[in-house]
């Protein structure tokens, strides 16, 4: 089973993989309101000093933005080890399509709608952590158990299943509207955030390329 620090270090990555993505989707701050126009010397010298304007309400201020943190990492990469699951079921379509309706509700976008197929995951303090300890070791299991020509299927095929989940999360970022870059860079990030729990070494979206042998 994946270690409470492994977990956490993979949540952290996530989140900062997946921040800028968010940045992105989130709808633009709301500008603050247009001076009013002045209003003439006869009129102000009546009402007296602040006639020309008021500040703004506190409710007319952009909204705070919550940083994204290790819950919402572990929230996404729970979305990630979904695509595991599915792509060893043969489902990789159906989770690769539901990516656009649930990505925006767990990284708290407003107005998201969440998917009618199933729910998304959902940021819930470190029960996302834990939740995803028990998810990766669930798919290690299923992973280890399935032979493949008499052998044990090992780090190989999850490397390669983790490329093929990359491309597809990538090319989903870029239906959303994130563009090219930003949307490779997160779903390399996540990939390695993912084969992280199960010890698999792969170089980071901004390492050079290094020769690794994978163990878990």
């Amino acid at each position: 089973m994946p270690t409470d620090y492994a977990c956490q270090a993979a949540a952290e990555q996530a989140a900062r993989g997946i921040a800028p993505v968010r940045a992105l989707l989130l709808p633009a701050q709301h500008s603050a309101p247009a001076q009013q126009e002045e209003v003439s010397v006869v009129i102000r010298s009546f009402m007296g000093p602040g006639a020309g304007g008021r500040p703004p309400a506190p409710e007319d201020s952009a909204p705070r933005v919550e940083p994204v943190g290790a819950p919402m990492g572990a929230a996404v990469l729970l979305s990630f080890l979904d695509g595991l699951r599915a792509d060893l079921s043969g489902a990789l379509v159906d989770w690769y399509s539901s990516i656009p309706a649930q990505l925006p509700v767990t990284l708290g976008v407003p107005d998201a709608e969440p998917s009618d197929r199933s729910p998304a995951r959902l940021p819930n303090g470190w029960q996302s952590l834990a939740d995803l300890q028990s998810n990766a070791q669930d798919v290690l299991t299923v992973l280890s158990s399935r032979p493949r020509d008499g052998r044990q299927v090992g780090p190989a095929e999850l490397s390669w299943r983790l490329a093929l989940l990359e491309d597809a999360f990538s090319g989903a970022l870029r239906r959303m509207g994130v563009p090219e870059q930003p949307a490779a860079d997160c779903a390399a990030e996540l990939a390695v955030a993912t084969g992280s729990l199960f010890g698999l070494n792969r170089p980071t979206p901004r390492s050079a390329p290094a020769q690794h042998s994978p163990s878990y």
